[in-house]
């Protein structure tokens, strides 16, 4: 997959810009704060209409607008040449494909794959458990529409269950409601656990190979409810009733599941240095484009945000060397590194949102 040309209008501080992207190397360089990470974030929409870092159109839109627009044009393997338009506004996101509207983004998403490699990865490691479910869930949603359609259904779910446990209902009255949550909750403990592992068996040789066989990675899914047949999501909701009306939310389920990232056996968090959490995040993007590419015939776009900073040029070299040479790479940072310099990449200065050569 290659994006071919890319328009924005009132995306973050990027208020008009229509870039073209026609080599398969693209590096935007500029100071900080000028727009090179909102225009990757803008890329990303292509792939499960989700923003990398944010889930609030308000943040994207500004306070001043009342929407904001993306036209992709896009050469991909499966779908041919292709025209998408996504307009997001505060109540929603709209969506064409080939000027025909999208009825429903579970049918979208997929399509057009690509991976972020963020300078911001090392909170993968360091952040929230939110931070962790929404990558792993960013590219589930992207391999498996079905578990798209289940997170959708449970996360409104959840705020409907915990309006519940704000209110006087009758427990008859919320066991009945809690029927629903049980299939949804099910396929998602299923796809995680399943996709966690496929991962894992792709990135531990990818990530020896960038420490030079000398450490090894883990990952380990680390669910607040285990679920392995239908009613036992149930169980648990009736069982934490009494405590989630005390607290008024819903204590136990999918929405509270984490990943555990591990280095020679020990937490990322408290004992890999930050070159090593990197070097798992790449591992990581590396081993879902191999996905991508092996099990479903697509080769993602990368999108490289600032992200070698904390990698030494051992590790450096041998992440360029993993790259397919056919895949679009779309890299930024402060200033144009010395590999890419050569007359394969294209480079395009940023500066207050607008883009130039």
């Amino acid at each position: 997959m290659n994006f071919r040309r890319v328009s924005l209008v009132n995306y973050r501080n990027i208020s008009h810009a229509r870039i073209d992207l026609d080599s398969r190397r693209v590096f935007l360089h500029g100071a900080n704060g000028q727009g090179k990470t909102n225009f990757l974030e803008a890329l990303s929409l292509a792939t499960a209409l989700r923003p990398f870092r944010t889930h609030e159109n308000r943040i994207i839109i500004g306070p001043d607008r009342e929407q904001s627009e993306a036209r992709f044009e896009i050469e991909c393997e499966r779908e041919g040449e292709s025209v998408v338009d996504v307009r997001i506004k505060r109540s929603g996101k709209e969506v064409k494909l080939d000027s025909k509207p999208v009825r429903r983004l579970s049918d979208f998403v997929g399509r057009f794959p690509t991976v972020v490699l963020s300078s911001n990865d090392l909170q993968l490691t360091k952040g929230a458990p939110g931070g962790r479910r929404r990558y792993f869930d960013t590219f589930i949603c992207g391999i498996d529409r079905d578990y798209f359609a289940s997170l959708q259904q449970y996360q409104k779910l959840v705020q409907e269950r915990n309006a519940l446990m704000r209110s006087e209902e009758r427990d008859s009255v919320v066991g009945a409601f809690e029927m629903q949550m049980d299939r949804p909750a099910l396929k998602i403990y299923r796809s995680r656990n399943k996709v966690v592992s496929e991962l894992l068996q792709i990135a531990e040789p990818i990530y020896e190979n960038l420490s030079g066989k000398s450490e090894k990675m883990g990952i380990e899914y680390a669910f607040s409810s285990e679920m392995e047949k239908e009613g036992d999501f149930l169980e648990t909701l009736n069982r934490n009733r009494k405590r989630d009306r005390y607290l008024q939310s819903t204590s136990q389920g999918p929405h509270r599941d984490d990943y555990g990232l591990f280095v020679n056996g020990l937490p990322a968090s408290d004992y890999a240095s930050e070159g090593q959490q990197r070097s798992i995040t790449l591992a990581l993007s590396l081993a879902i484009i191999q996905y991508w590419s092996e099990r479903k015939g697509l080769l993602p776009v990368a999108l490289a945000d600032d992200a070698f900073a904390e990698l030494d040029t051992v590790r450096r070299e041998r992440f360029w060397e993993m790259l397919d040479e056919n895949m679009q790479l779309i890299a930024t940072g402060t200033q144009v590194p010395a590999v890419c310099r050569s007359g394969e990449w294209e480079t395009v200065a940023v500066e207050n949102g607008c883009f130039g050569d």
